[in-house]
């Protein structure tokens, strides 16, 4: 795969820079062949690899800016954007947790370096936890904010909506779209290489994602044998309880609330989320 020879390459530089007592190791993104998509990776650092997985409608840059150089300075940082999702383009295919955590294994595979840490941030996070669930081998430790487990919809209205027409879903999305920073828009059209058009086109493939039934059974979160620290701000969108059930599913599971925070604990509340994690992933 002649687009994935740079970035071992840049792995290889980097763990050889670390092994050296270099400074840290930054290299410009690139597209990368994994099952169909054309992912973008981009790789600052030196030291064990910690692949980062970004939320819904975001991308890697905007959603851990606060993180890149914190875990550069001792790890091998991994940003990847998800098909359709900031540099990494588009197809004609549907939005998937399964097909995410697929792609994000190969890039894992391609990397050379053998089991990673992972950590991931809402829909990103739904994709760490199938991903050691499905690939432990690929997956040492695992840090999620934000995981959900189920839609926060009734039963329902969950099947009404899961049955929308295409059609029915355009008239929704504007009222989706006003509950929503207008950063998300603006941030996806600065990077996407599918042109601003797009966005409605991604907007409406996320929502229907976002519509998953049930994301993991508490079976796959019993299976799950790598430790795993569950993080969730006080004020989440996932209710603290849905989120306990996650932390008390897991084998090997730690829980971190952040007090006085939302949705966003990696951009809000870094002086926290930043040492806890690190502290996690370096423990013995």
């Amino acid at each position: 795969m002649r687009a994935a020879h740079g970035l071992i390459a840049a792995l290889l530089a980097s763990a050889a820079a670390f092994a050296a007592a270099a400074g840290p190791v930054a290299t410009p993104g690139e597209l990368v062949q994994a099952r169909g998509s054309r992912l973008y990776v981009e790789i600052s650092g030196n030291g064990p690899p910690v692949v980062f997985l970004h939320g819904g409608l975001h991308h890697f840059d905007n959603t851990f800016d606060k993180q890149r150089d914190a875990f550069a300075a001792s790890h091998t940082v991994v940003g990847i954007d998800q098909r359709g999702h900031g540099h990494s383009p588009d197809d004609a295919r549907a939005f998937s947790y399964d097909d995410m955590a697929e792609d994000t294994a190969e890039v894992i595979r391609l990397l050379r370096r053998g089991a990673v840490d992972v950590v991931g941030h809402s829909d990103g996070a739904n994709v760490a936890l199938i991903l050691a669930r499905k690939h432990p081998e690929l997956v040492r430790r695992v840090a999620v904010s934000g995981a959900n487990l189920r839609p926060g919809l009734a039963p329902d209205e969950l099947k009404v909506r899961r049955a929308w027409s295409d059609q029915q879903l355009s008239e929704f999305l504007p009222k989706l779209e006003q509950r929503l920073p207008p950063t998300f828009r603006t941030d996806y059209q600065r990077v996407t290489p599918d042109g601003a058009a797009h966005w409605n086109i991604v907007l409406a493939k996320s929502y229907r994602l976002w519509l998953t039934p049930v994301v993991l059974e508490a079976a796959d979160l019993a299976a799950i044998q790598a430790p795993v620290l569950v993080i969730a701000g006080d004020k989440d969108f996932t209710p603290i309880e849905e989120t306990t059930e996650i932390y008390r599913g897991l084998v090997k599971g730690q829980l971190f609330i952040v007090p006085g925070t939302g949705h966003g604990t990696f951009s809000s509340r870094p002086e926290l989320m930043n040492p806890a994690i690190l502290a996690f992933l370096d423990a013995p």
